[in-house]
């Protein structure tokens, strides 16, 4: 089963027909569920996910966001531990200190080389930067 990583921008992308490249983020998820992709993310980019929802739709929308995703079991979420918040700021916050990248992103990468995905729905060009394979 191949894998796909959810960052905060791709995936919003994909849920709101508001953002930018809403259509082509939408089909690169849906075609992800479609060929029973794992799908795996942070708490990290949750919370960011969480507060967007309610920002534009409601809080009750963003407590069933939460739901939804802790229920399909084709989503995983990997709760950051300090190990790898600190291995994210040693290995990519500051190998990429002239960046303006968050700590999200950094555990973002962390998670990615330990569990070895390459390919991420993101709209952000530090993924690729660092190595990973954008989607779409």
């Amino acid at each position: 089963m191949s894998v796909v990583f959810l960052d905060t921008s791709g995936w919003l992308a994909a849920l709101s027909p508001r953002e930018a490249g809403h259509q082509e983020a939408l089909a690169a998820y849906r075609g992800c569920m479609a060929g029973r992709e794992r799908l795996v993310t942070t708490n990290l980019v949750l919370a960011e996910m969480q507060i967007l929802v309610s920002r534009a739709r409601s809080g009750a929308e963003a407590v069933r966001f939460l739901d939804a995703v802790y229920a399909d079991p084709a989503h995983e979420v990997v709760h950051v531990t300090r190990e790898v918040e600190r291995a994210a700021i040693d290995r990519w916050l500051r190998r990429f200190a002239d960046q303006r990248l968050s700590l999200c992103d950094a555990t973002s990468f962390e998670v990615m080389r330990a569990q070895r995905i390459r390919r991420v729905l993101t709209h952000d060009a530090h993924f690729a930067l660092a190595g990973f394979e954008p989607l779409p």
